[in-house]
Formats: C-alpha cells, structure tokens, sequence
C-alpha cells in the first residue's frame, strides 16, 4: 500500500508578519494540523513569561511538535508550522528533516515592513492585556528590537511560497 505523505507548510517571517493568521486560514482550507507553539507557551508560562522559563519550555515544546508533525505527515496529515523559522540553520535542518522523511516541504515568506510589524505586536498586545486574545504572548518593545537582530531573511537559494498563491 503506498499511502499519500502529507505536506509540510512552514512559515518564516518575524513577529507580526502574520504568521498566525496564515497558519489558521491553512489549517482550515487545506485541512492540516496546525503546531503554534505561542498557544501552548501562554497556556504553560502565562502571557508575559519570564525569559528563563520561556526558553526551555519552547525548546521542549519544539522538540516534541517535530516528533509528532513528522508522524503525522508521514501518516499523510498535512501539517502547518507556526515557528518564524528565523535562522538559516533552522531552515536548512527542516529541509533536511523533511527529505530525510520523505515528505513535501513548502516553505511561505511574510514580509511586511519594520512599522507594520511594531503597529501589529501593539494591537496583539492589547489584546493580550485586555484577555481577548487567548493564544499569544505580550512582546515589550525593547525585546522586538533585540529579536530584530537575531532575524536572518530567506537567502536569495532558499525557494519559497507567497502567502497569496
């Protein structure tokens, strides 16, 4: 029996490019199963965790979403990943994870520029504050700009999607 392998949808962009909001349309549309790891750091960490927890907790949770994508896909799920993918390093280590699998990588940029990137953690982060948005961590100022500096765009050899098509 030669069963399907589902496709892996990753998405790289910076905090409020709009990840989240893609990987929602596509776990709906595609159907595919859908691996936000901000959802289950605010359910273990709370909204504003401190860096020593959130760190280890979101290396744990990563670790453990790649044991269970990887089955899933191999089982023929589609499968989305709401990560940033941020690093080359860590893009590269998908693309070898997922030919090392057998499975179908397709790899979406999200660009939008550094004010509509701050404007939209802004509104995200009144929300948080105000309890309305239940799956996202608060992201103070100081700390988007310290992350801005560990953000490495895809390189001109990295293939990728548009979110539009």
């Amino acid at each position: 029996m030669n069963m399907r392998r589902g496709r892996v949808h990753a998405l790289h962009g910076f905090i409020g490019s709009g990840k989240s909001t893609l990987a929602r349309q596509l776990e709906r549309e595609l159907p595919a199963l859908r691996f936000s790891p901000d959802e289950w750091t605010r359910a273990l960490l709370g909204a504003d965790p401190p860096e020593e927890l959130y760190r280890p907790a979101l290396a744990g949770l990563l670790r453990l979403f790649q044991a269970q994508w990887v089955q899933a896909a191999c089982l023929g799920t589609d499968v989305v990943l709401d990560y940033g993918f941020w690093l080359r390093r860590e893009r590269d280590e998908l693309r070898t994870l997922c030919a090392g699998h057998g499975l179908n990588l397709r790899l979406y940029r999200l660009q939008v520029p550094d004010e509509v990137l701050w404007s939209r953690v802004e509104a995200r982060n009144a929300r948080v504050s105000a309890g309305q948005e239940s799956g996202s961590v608060w992201i103070n100022s100081w700390d988007f700009q310290q992350f801005q500096k560990h953000f490495q765009p895809l390189d001109p050899d990295e293939a990728y999607f548009s979110p539009l098509g």
